[in-house]
């Protein structure tokens, strides 16, 4: 499936996608990962509207998260929130109940770039509509689908030979 990969942290486990997702009906959705080396994947995965909560939760890109020295603090958008604590140098982002934990330089790098993950969600958003005829071809069909000439040209459409 085609996806827009942005990594959050210098290792190169945490990172944030933009793509279309089968196992929610080929929906645009916004992916939140942690990989750990040799264990289970940790992820949250946010609709249009969470990640627009998100985006109002996330620091500008010059403010500091906390102005406090002493302990952290906690930003609070709807079901979404970042809960920093100095002592640990992290950062915790939840949707709902679930999380995952961020340095305090990834979460400053996230709210610099999260306008351009926003931007490629409303790109995939808007070529949902050509995308979803060619989905459900591809998936009654036995052969090559052909998309039609006025569908969007920004994703490729993927061969699916049935069993």
């Amino acid at each position: 499936m085609f996806r827009r990969l942005f990594l959050i942290n210098e290792d190169r486990t945490n990172y944030v996608s933009v793509g279309f997702y089968p196992a929610h009906d080929y929906l645009p959705l916004v992916e939140f990962g942690v990989l750990w080396r040799g264990g289970c994947p940790k992820i949250l995965i946010l609709c249009n509207e969470q990640a627009d909560v998100l985006a109002e939760t996330l620091p500008t890109p010059r403010e500091d998260m906390c102005t406090s020295e002493a302990g952290g603090c906690r930003c609070e958008s709807g079901a979404s929130r970042l809960d920093d604590t100095r002592s640990r140098r992290s950062t915790r982002l939840y949707v709902d109940s679930q999380f995952i934990s961020l340095t305090l330089q990834g979460i400053e790098y996230l709210s610099r770039m999260f306008s351009i993950v926003q931007q490629q969600l409303r790109d995939y958003i808007v070529a949902f509509q050509d995308v979803l005829p060619d989905v459900t071809a591809t998936l009654t069909s036995v052969a090559f689908v052909e998309p039609a000439p006025e569908g969007s040209k920004s994703y490729i459409s993927p061969i699916c030979m049935k069993n």
